[in-house]
């Protein structure tokens, strides 16, 4: 006889209609649970490139006959049924978790094995299946399902369990995959922009940075993407932020032994800045400690501005928020509803916070949101909103100035060195050019000096702020009235028209 699978509260019995909003964020959960239980790697098989099956397996503890039948019936959703206190090797600290992580599996399929074997106690090997029509039974407010504090979610079957068949840890078997899920995944791998992963997640990370965003490589890689930013994983490596910031986060994240392994390709952080010619903007926040109303609240984290260029993917863009290193949801491009338009700068920037104590209250029951007015999330938010305003983004406006003034530099002496250029090769004589050191009166007349002597030509060019024109055209006006003066010491106006003609030619063809 089937047993009853039942969930606490009505709330939790959603979960049948899809409570997490993505596949990764499904997984992400059976991933946090392998961590709480001491594992080392997890491993997902997607049955790529077919996905008519996945798997997702630990090497952690597992649990025992016993307490999956006390999970099944009643105790997912029920934290009084958790236990209080749990140590976790290698000075992890525990992710903990509403308990139904793995009934969230049914966005993915509607129904699955579980196979565990714990170190400790009798193993078992389960079938579940959960109900299709509990959405519309849920709806319907039917008396079976609503005013209990347990409700009905599906059932579970023991089956033939051998022990020396399996490894220690816990493996579960989705095998009635969604149609749906198959064929969007199946459908991804035939995109004009799509590319075969490799086994190297730098050189992944290689390709998802050179598209505007993610769905132009389609839901594999969005998988992977999602996955490898939601886990505890660690990141590339210690540089893969500029100025070190990551490189104490990377140490601890190492030290907790932990790896996610999709299709055989390990997850890594899938943050990598490095090379932009305009350099960055950093951040590095320390712990910072703050009491809200009584309780204690601790996180930490960067905030990376990309000067000049736009970051990619758009799924990198904004505020990343953690506890205990799980991503919940993704990237908020909002950076926590920051109110003020700071233009394509906000483009340039991504962060992390990761809270080390607290803030587990504010999450939202699909653990991929928060309540933006829990007064956790808001002491967070008003943190980063702070230096947003008064370190960040002042500091950016800066850089842009002295990134422009040098490249304003750059650009003129290059078209000075090209007018000297130009004008040796027509006149064909050494030329030197050089800026007049007297300023002008407003009223008088903008000149060209020009010294000339058997083997070289000294042009002295006006200053340019001297002259009535646009501040971009400035540096032309003043090329133009030393090409004037130049054709001029030509004998002829046959001559003179020649010279000028071809200079100033030979000049616009090079600015």
């Amino acid at each position: 006889m089937a047993n009853k699978i039942k969930v606490h509260e009505k709330a939790l019995a959603h979960l049948s209609r899809g409570l997490y909003r993505s596949p990764a964020s499904a997984l992400r959960e059976l991933v946090s649970n392998a961590w709480d239980a001491n594992a080392t790697a997890v491993r997902v098989d997607t049955n790529f490139p077919n996905f008519f099956q996945i798997s997702i397996e630990d090497n952690g503890e597992g649990f025992t006959k016993g307490e999956f039948r006390k999970l099944m019936e009643g105790g997912i959703g029920n934290s009084i049924k958790r236990p209080v206190h749990k140590y976790l090797f290698n000075d992890r600290p525990v992710i903990g978790r509403l308990g139904i992580g793995m009934l969230g599996i049914s966005q993915i399929c509607g129904a699955f094995s579980i196979i565990s074997k714990p170190r400790k106690g009798e193993g078992f090997r389960a079938r579940i299946h959960l109900y299709d029509l509990l959405k519309k039974r849920l709806d319907e407010n039917e008396e079976d399902v609503v005013g209990t504090e347990e409700v009905d979610v599906g059932e579970y079957d023991f089956e033939e369990f051998d022990p020396a068949d399996v490894r220690y840890g816990t493996i579960i078997i989705a095998d009635d995959v969604h149609p749906t899920f198959v064929l969007s995944f199946q459908k991804s791998l035939k995109f004009e922009c799509y590319k075969e992963p490799t086994l190297e997640w730098k050189k992944n990370l290689k390709i998802i940075s050179g598209v505007r965003s993610l769905q132009e490589l389609g839901d594999y890689w969005r998988l992977l993407w999602e996955l490898s930013a939601a886990c505890p994983v660690p990141y590339l490596d210690e540089n893969a932020l500029p100025n070190h910031l990551i490189a104490e986060e990377q140490k601890k994240l190492e030290s907790f032994n932990f790896k996610v392994i999709v299709d055989n390709i390990e997850l890594k952080k899938p943050v990598y800045l490095r090379g932009n010619p305009d350099g960055y903007t950093t951040k590095k926040i320390e712990t910072q400690r703050k009491k809200v109303y009584g309780k204690d609240l601790a996180f930490h984290g960067y905030v990376v501005v990309q000067e000049g260029t736009q970051l990619r993917p758009d799924e990198l863009r904004g505020i990343m928020v953690r506890i205990k290193n799980v991503g919940i949801g993704y990237y908020d491009l909002s950076m926590l509803d920051y109110r003020i338009n700071e233009g394509p700068r906000s483009r340039w920037l991504t962060g992390e916070i990761v809270a080390d104590e607290g803030l587990e209250d504010a999450i939202n029951i699909d653990r991929d949101s928060f309540n933006r007015f829990h007064p956790e999330f808001r002491a967070i938010q008003e943190y980063v909103h702070e230096i947003l305003q008064t370190e960040i983004f002042p500091k950016v406006y800066k850089q842009i100035d002295v990134r422009s003034n040098a490249k304003t530099r750059s650009k003129e002496e290059k078209r000075t060195k090209d007018l000297k250029t130009v004008i040796s090769k027509v006149i064909n004589i050494p030329v030197v050019i050089k800026p007049k050191v007297e300023k002008i009166e407003p009223k008088e007349m903008p000149t060209v000096t020009i010294k000339e002597t058997g083997t070289k030509m000294e042009v002295r060019l006006p200053d340019t702020e001297s002259l009535k024109a646009k501040k971009p055209f400035r540096q032309l006006a003043a090329a133009i009235l030393a090409v004037f003066e130049i054709a001029m010491l030509e004998n002829t106006d046959l001559k003179r028209k020649e010279v000028f003609t071809k200079i100033l030619m030979e000049l616009l063809a090079k600015w």
